[in-house]
């Protein structure tokens, strides 16, 4: 019986409840982002004092922009600063010299 309860569980994970987001970012134009150079990055305070975890995440996004320029924000900051997608949350810009100016609110 119980076995027979897990199946019918699994039945219904099993995708005919799910849902299509796709047309949610339909519309998504991702953002051309240039990566930078991590030999030329001043890690800020706000990166130091998080850990190395977080500076890890920063670092990954310093070196993929091309990859991170498809992942839209999710955390509701687009709406308030402009974010246009998840590397925004971590940089705001790079500089044509690959030098990089940090955004502090991924930490927070």
């Amino acid at each position: 019986m119980l076995a027979g309860a897990v199946g019918l569980g699994l039945a219904a994970c099993g995708g005919g409840g799910q849902k299509d987001f796709s047309s949610r970012f339909a519309a998504y134009q991702p953002a051309n982002e240039p990566n930078g150079d991590l030999s030329k990055v001043v890690w800020p305070d706000f990166v130091l004092a998080a850990g190395p975890e977080v500076r890890k995440l920063y670092e990954f996004q310093v070196q993929h922009g091309e990859i991170m320029r498809y992942m839209p924000c999710f955390c509701g900051c687009g709406q308030s600063d402009g974010h246009r997608n998840n590397r925004d949350c971590y940089i705001q810009a790079v500089n044509p010299d690959g030098t990089v100016v940090f955004d502090s609110m991924a930490p927070t």
